[in-house]
């Protein structure tokens, strides 16, 4: 047999190379690398796996157990190579993670009675619109919206607001979050948010620009629709009965989705001059996250462009956003409405507030009704 190390051929019963010294049952040991450099292992079958750990966490027990991704490679130096990438996969992971999923994540892990238990199952209902939503994208305006909506009195808003702070405080040492946004939600009708509408000055600005300036014919229509702005980007073109001249779509909530929204004749032209042939209204890349490029390379820049002021407001706990945002083209929908006749059921079947969704069962709500609403503002 041969040393395997200097390759010397020796004896089968020796046990140390004496031109080396190297014993001959030698076991290689895993080469260290730096911390937060990975690890890199080579298995019996000569392959190489790399293993980046990504945290820990407690199991039912109470034990620590250590999350990792892994790959493996048939070359030590493409498991080398992968270590970054298997990095920005966990952080991609963690960035992507949903309303709805952080609830999955969270609630096997609270340690509460039954019937408190179902007391959080039952307010986490009216949080639907946001359960698609990436954590990272929710605001403040989101959350208040959903407990305003909800059509049940100050307790299960006051569940809702509990909920809320307890999802916050499980993903933010996880680095699913960095704010506890739930702080500064109110039950009582009074939005801790800053909801800023525009007024009928900035609304004669912003129709002056469309043609103009881009984007700006974007900002009008989405006033006129009052969609929120997770559901407008989220538009198709088969949403749109060109002909009818409505809209049918809308949040997957019991109030929201499947709404039909007239489409005013003052943005008409606007939306159908934009209009794709198929896809999206709003044609962006699918692997972006539309909601952001919409609200940070459309709609922040139309606005500076447009030359209405938009600076930058304390909100919560220190964190600063613009005055303006596309939230603020639902709410000025909202104050436009209030200025007209129409009944309360049918401003809130155009809306697509939770508190119409009772009213569903006993009336009709009848298209030119919410046409007339819609004409009128």
């Amino acid at each position: 047999m041969n040393c395997s190390k200097c390759h010397a051929e020796m004896a089968e019963n020796w046990r140390v190379c004496p031109f080396c010294g190297r014993p001959v049952d030698y076991t290689p040991t895993k080469k260290k690398r730096g911390n937060g450099q990975g690890t890199i292992l080579k298995l019996k079958n000569g392959k190489y796996k790399a293993i980046v750990t990504l945290g820990y966490y407690l199991d039912d027990n109470g034990q620590i157990h250590r999350r990792t991704a892994t790959k493996t490679f048939t070359k030590r130096s493409d498991a080398v190579a992968s270590i970054p990438a298997l990095k920005t996969q966990n952080k991609a992971e963690k960035t992507n993670v949903t309303f709805q999923q952080l609830y999955d994540r969270w609630l096997p892990t609270h340690r509460a009675g039954k019937d408190t238990i179902n007391c959080y199952k039952a307010a986490y209902r009216y949080f639907k619109p946001l359960y698609p939503m990436q954590i990272a994208d929710i605001e403040i305006d989101d959350l208040q919206e959903c407990i305003d909506d909800c059509p049940h009195g100050k307790r299960t808003k006051q569940n809702m607001k509990a909920l809320a702070g307890l999802m916050y405080k499980y993903a933010i040492p996880r680095q699913l979050a960095h704010l506890n946004l739930a702080e500064y939600l109110k039950v009582d009708g009074d939005s801790a948010a800053h909801r800023s509408s525009f007024n009928d000055i900035q609304l004669a600005q912003i129709k002056k620009a469309c043609g103009v300036v881009p984007h700006a014919d974007l900002i009008y229509i989405l006033i006129y629709l009052g969609f929120r702005p997770s559901e407008f980007v989220n538009l198709t073109v088969a949403d749109y009965d060109k002909e009818r001249g409505i809209i049918v779509g809308g949040a997957k909530t019991e109030a929201g989705k499947g709404r039909v929204v007239p489409v005013s004749s003052k943005i008409k032209p606007l939306l159908d001059a934009i209009l794709p042939e198929k896809g999206y209204i709003i044609p962006l890349d699918e692997r972006v996250d539309r909601r952001k490029v919409f609200t940070n390379e459309m709609f922040y820049p139309a606005l500076e462009q447009i030359g209405i002021d938009n600076p930058m407001v304390e909100i919560a706990g220190g964190k600063m956003r613009h005055m303006y945002t596309p939230h603020s083209c639902r709410h000025t929908f909202a104050t436009l409405m209030k200025r007209v006749d129409g009944s309360d059921k049918d401003k809130q079947e155009l809306i697509g507030h939770a508190s119409s969704e009772m009213l569903r069962y006993y009336q009709d709500v009848e298209l030119n009704d919410l046409r007339a609403i819609i004409e009128a503002i």
